[in-house]
């Protein structure tokens, strides 16, 4: 498909014009919790982190070699994976459809869900995955067609960078069991040339298992724990995490998701079918997941990302409510610029210490602040006590010589990255209102000093308080 001619032009303006809004709008907005994790991966390069895999601090590694480490850098990898994406959407439907006006209704339709508008500027491990889901996709349809040893090698490549990009990757190989068996394909699973794809996956995917390995296996512990760590099921968890995604995702525009499963499942086509069972297998996982603990909307992405698309092209075949379906588009993307423009121009007045924009706001000046009390970097050094703040104020204290430690009792990424102890130091305790705590209690400290008290403000409201306290000569948690 050439999308450059006339016919697919409005494709092309509308992705390079959200592209180029995004660019612009990256350097003028802080970097939230995960991103500035994700940051911290490049910064301090290794085969694998506690968390993830390393696919996502590899990109930001790069980006940010090229661009600083600012948020522009942090966020130019997204900015380029969610263009892309969409030119793969694009040709998904418009082969389906062979009609250009349902493919481009079906990406707007894609870009009128909230959350994307967020996933497709923020670089997270789920990013790669929007990337290689649909090439995974025709790679299979291509195999089914063609066991070529090339096509059975491609879908290796592409399921071994998925598992360098998150571990839920693992995922894909279901729905491709269930196609091959549903179709009665056996020739495909005992065909010799499946053995180099599966070589060349694990091969891939050996600096997961190389850093684990030196690590106890701690990503494995912790992921499984992260997804399904409790013992109980909870139903007021699995009605937030729906609750949660009927939201970030348009309330409009979900239910044309599901209406979109329940079509490919029944469809004929091969293409449809497979994304169906891909679609059924992440949603039914994330929904388990969820029964136990409150799943984050932004792990669900897969599943919308190929079903808001998919259900919009079923709603524009069938003629029925295409008004419905237009006037879901019109809302989110007026929404979605509405959250663009205050994002960038902070416009709209919010409540004290309620303002939408408290995680990614002010961070320089805390630290700004908070190092100007730094007499001695080898005897003082700043603290935080909890991850979230970590992230943050680790990645812009970049631009200063003093250290940052986090202080909890929580082991994670950030223990792994410590160099040296904080103990007998003296530590400047960044203390804000939402994660406020008291030190007396939780520190081990010959005195705890107030230094200074601010507002990070915006229009004159506080969006939060920092507190700036010294722990004398830390000497541990109590």
């Amino acid at each position: 498909m050439h999308y450059l001619t006339k016919e697919h032009r409005p494709l092309f303006l509308f992705i390079s014009f959200v592209a180029l809004l995004r660019l612009i709008l990256s350097p003028f907005v802080g970097l939230g919790v995960d991103e500035a994790h994700y940051v911290l991966y490049g910064i301090n390069l290794d085969w694998s982190y506690f968390d993830h895999p390393p696919l996502v601090g590899w990109s930001d590694a790069l980006f940010t070699s090229i661009f600083g480490v600012n948020e522009f850098g942090a966020r130019f990898g997204a900015i380029l994976i969610g263009f892309f994406t969409s030119i793969f959407i694009y040709k998904l439907i418009f082969d389906l459809s062979k009609n250009t006006t349902t493919a481009f209704i079906s990406i707007l339709a894609l870009h009128a869900s909230f959350l994307f508008n967020a996933l497709f500027i923020m670089l997270l491990p789920d990013t790669f995955l929007f990337l290689l889901l649909i090439p995974i996709i025709w790679t299979v349809i291509a195999i089914e067609k063609n066991p070529s040893l090339k096509n059975w090698l491609t879908l290796g490549v592409l399921l071994g960078i998925g598992g360098l990009a998150k571990y839920t990757a693992v995922l894909f190989i279901v729905p491709i069991l269930f196609y091959v068996i549903i179709k009665k394909r056996w020739d495909l699973l005992f065909n010799l040339k499946i053995i180099p794809a599966i070589f060349i996956a694990l091969l891939l995917i050996l600096p997961v298992l190389y850093w684990n390995s030196e690590h106890h296996w701690i990503s494995f512990t912790y992921q499984s724990d992260h997804v399904v760590g409790a013992k109980h099921i909870s139903w007021s968890s699995i009605l937030s995490s729906i609750g949660a995604q009927f939201g970030a995702y348009n309330p409009l525009l979900f239910p044309v998701a599901f209406y979109g499963l329940y079509k490919a499942l029944k469809s004929k086509n091969d293409t449809l079918f497979l994304s169906g069972l891909f679609g059924g297998v992440l949603i039914l996982f994330f929904t388990y997941a969820s029964l136990y603990k409150p799943a984050l909307p932004h792990w669900s992405a897969l599943f919308y990302l190929l079903f808001i698309p998919i259900g919009s092209y079923y709603i524009l075949e069938s003629g029925k409510y295409k008004k419905a379906l237009h006037v879901s588009i019109i809302f989110g993307l007026v929404l979605s610029a509405i959250a663009y423009s205050e994002l960038g121009f902070k416009f709209i007045p919010q409540p004290p210490f309620q303002s939408l924009h408290r995680d990614i706001y002010g961070w320089d000046t805390i630290l700004k602040e908070a190092n100007a009390l730094i007499k001695d970097d080898k005897k003082e050094a700043l603290a935080v006590t909890n991850w979230t703040l970590a992230s943050r104020a680790i990645f812009y204290n970049h631009p200063y010589k003093s250290d940052v430690f986090l202080i909890d009792d929580r082991y994670d990424q950030f223990d792994l990255w410590q160099k040296g102890s904080a103990l007998g130091r003296d530590l400047i305790i960044i203390d804000s209102h939402f994660f406020h705590k008291d030190i007396n209690a939780t520190m081990r400290c010959d005195a705890v000093i107030q230094n200074k008290s601010f507002d990070i403000l915006l229009h004159n409201n506080p969006v939060d308080t920092i507190n700036l306290l010294t722990c004398k000569n830390f000497q541990g948690l109590r």
